[in-house]
């Protein structure tokens, strides 16, 4: 009989755990925003590497100013956008995604793997959609990414995954899609600085 209840048990616990974290998503998905100043930052439970990445000293034109110069020691050194970002974004999804204007930034030392990528939608209902349709078909994970986990922060959901030995983070600020790929050792400021930022000022932009 006790072996009889803990397979209960245990049987009940894989149906609501799925449940609860779709539950979470619809949730957070669908409700108000927070601004960046609004949002508390999210301690994630990552080791400091002992010394930080030395950067090239580079550059940045003044029209990177709607993208963080720095996350954590990791300093801006290249941008993509516009059609170019998207036809990079849409290959690695492998179609055509929503139209939006899309951003990808490369932080660290050349070559990086430290890449932001933000997508611009004409409003926060169609890049909510997204982010929905996007936790929902990893949440489980993948051959690529692990299952998801998410801190929810007022009616905000982040979420995290981890994946070809990177930590990704994506969420929602209004109508921007924003996803972080960092390498673990640098996960921590990094993450912490990027939830800082106010992406509002890519609303202003006016696409050459």
């Amino acid at each position: 009989m006790r072996n009889y209840s803990m397979k209960t048990s245990r049987k009940a616990c894989k149906f609501l755990i799925p449940i609860l974290l779709l539950y979470s998503i619809a949730a957070g998905c669908s409700g108000t925003t927070q601004t960046s100043a609004q949002v508390t930052l999210v301690k994630i439970p990552l080791g400091h590497a002992n010394k930080a990445p030395k950067n090239k000293p580079v550059r940045t034109p003044a029209h990177t100013n709607y993208l963080p110069k720095t996350l954590g020691n990791l300093s801006l050194f290249n941008v993509i956008q516009h059609q170019k970002a998207t036809r990079i974004i849409d290959k690695m999804h492998g179609k055509t995604l929503d139209d939006c204007k899309n951003y990808i930034a490369h932080y660290g030392n050349d070559p990086s793997k430290n890449i932001l990528y933000v997508s611009v939608y004409e409003n926060a209902e169609t890049a909510k959609t997204n982010l929905k349709r996007m936790a929902m078909k990893m949440a489980n994970g993948s051959s690529v990414f692990s299952p998801l986990t998410h801190t929810k922060m007022g009616d905000t959901v982040y979420f995290e995954t981890e994946g070809m030995g990177l930590k990704h983070y994506f969420y929602r600020t209004d109508n921007i899609l924003i996803w972080w790929q960092v390498e673990p050792d640098c996960a921590e400021t990094t993450y912490n600085d990027l939830l800082k930022f106010d992406f509002k000022g890519l609303n202003n932009r006016v696409t050459p």
